[in-house]
């Protein structure tokens, strides 16, 4: 089985063609939304935005799911978002990321909240408190 991107929600798989397609909107002006496509290998931070969506590094983003518009946004977690991820074997953890553009943090969380960290700026979230995923 290929690895798959769920809305924690909906459950609904977010992932095509090796990119996770959640939908933003910039916290500095609610009309200013748009689609963004980051690359389903966690850890690498290459990613697209649609032309609609207008944001640089240091802006803050809300990401929704695409497809039931439910929120992303961790609660405990200022400034990150989760979404679920189911690997080869089917096993669930919860991929969470960074919501300031360009702030290249992610993480892993598994079922026994065992944590692996990816990024530069992970010293930011030095207590993980956020890793109870309470939405």
């Amino acid at each position: 089985m290929k690895p798959q991107y769920l809305c924690p929600f909906c459950r609904a798989a977010i992932n095509v063609k090796g990119n996770v397609v959640l939908a933003a909107r910039n916290l500095k002006d609610i009309d200013n939304k748009g689609l963004v496509f980051l690359h389903e290998e966690i850890g690498n931070y290459s990613s697209e935005i649609s032309t609609s969506l207008k944001v640089s590094p240091g802006d803050m983003v809300n990401f929704y799911c695409p497809v039931c518009q439910e929120s992303l946004d961790i609660e405990k977690g200022e400034g990150l978002a989760g979404i679920t991820h189911l690997d080869e074997d089917g096993k669930k953890s919860t991929v969470v990321i960074s919501r300031v553009y360009g702030e290249k943090s992610s993480f892993q969380v598994h079922d026994d909240k065992q944590i692996t960290s990816y990024g530069a700026k992970l010293s930011k979230y030095i207590d993980p408190e956020w890793f109870i995923m309470g939405h």
